[in-house]
């Protein structure tokens, strides 16, 4: 009996012997030790799954928490960069507006001084066309600054008399008028039609001008205004143009307040007309108008006084349209 042994199991009833085998005695503790292995396996494999299980756990909320920080950052730069490039955008709009009014206006101002280039020629450069719009303006300028144009009376009402063969209100006879009258009140101002030196400025008794102012101008034009009521210059003095150099009047041999107006070119007198309608906007006109006047060896002088202005400001490394912006 000594490879068995006996469980007893006692109840109600009475008790009861079961005799089993050693071997199943040690099979049944080997199985109670592998169940022990198992289970406390088991549960340290629970626990370490679990551990790692919260450790991932921890590192997938600091990840989403990164990932939610650098998505906000870069959110906040997409939303700066879209600002920026809305600005831009509005800025780029409003300086091709800018550039096409420009444009516009340049092409006004080649088209006002007749520097303009034709559809079959090729465009030049922006700096080249503004370059000679100043150039051209400049010397126009000049031309128009120094040469008699537009009425001698700041406030005009009308002419009495044109330039031509008339019947003289006073003496009655058909004479040659050199002149253009205008009409006005007593005092009205007169005004320089060019810039220029007073040559004289008096009483031009011989004349029948009465009160008399002449002014001298560059290139051998001179302008003559008669009649006047007063005179606010004196002889030898400089005077722009546009400046009031006296009133309407009614001096001399005169029967009404008016101005008597002329122009002459080297002691010849010219037809006041084609100088008074002479502008900028019509700078051409006057070429075909007016004739014994030497206009292309004018111009020329003026074009090299213009060079001579943009070789001095070169000279000083300051451009013609840096000059022109100060």
């Amino acid at each position: 009996m000594r490879n068995h042994f006996t469980i007893t199991i006692s109840d109600v009833h009475g008790a009861r012997d079961y005799s089993f085998k050693q071997i199943f005695k040690r099979f049944a503790w080997f199985f109670l030790l592998v169940f022990l292995f198992v289970w406390v396996g088991g549960a340290l494999t629970i626990w370490w799954l679990s551990d790692q299980a919260e450790q991932i756990e921890g590192q997938h909320i600091q990840a989403v928490q990164n990932y939610e920080k650098v998505l906000s950052s870069q959110k906040n730069d997409f939303i700066h960069v879209a600002s920026e490039k809305r600005l831009l955008e509005s800025e780029l709009a409003e300086k091709t507006k800018q550039a096409e009014l420009l444009d516009q206006t340049l092409q006004g101002l080649e088209e006002l001084i007749g520097t303009s280039t034709s559809a079959e020629e090729p465009e030049k450069p922006v700096e080249e066309r503004v370059k000679l719009v100043q150039l051209n303006t400049l010397g126009k300028s000049m031309m128009l600054e120094t040469i008699p144009n537009g009425r001698p009376v700041a406030n005009f009402v009308g002419v009495s008399s044109s330039y031509g063969w008339r019947i003289h209100p006073v003496s009655g006879k058909k004479q040659f008028h050199h002149g253009i009258d205008y009409r006005g009140e007593k005092g009205a101002p007169v005004v320089a039609t060019a810039d220029g030196v007073v040559e004289y400025a008096g009483d031009h008794k011989r004349s029948g001008f009465g009160k008399l102012i002449i002014l001298s101008h560059a290139n051998g034009f001179k302008t003559h205004y008669g009649h006047l009521s007063r005179l606010d210059v004196k002889t030898g003095q400089f005077i722009h143009q546009g400046d009031v150099i006296g009133g309407i009047g009614s001096t001399g041999l005169s029967s009404g307040n008016h101005l008597h107006y002329e122009v002459s070119f080297v002691q010849r007198k010219l037809n006041p007309a084609a100088f008074v309608e002479w502008s900028l906007q019509n700078y051409d006109s006057i070429f075909q108008q007016v004739k014994g006047v030497p206009w292309g060896s004018l111009s020329q002088a003026v074009n090299e006084r213009v060079e001579k202005v943009e070789k001095q400001l070169l000279h000083r490394g300051v451009s013609l349209a840096e000059n022109s912006a100060n």
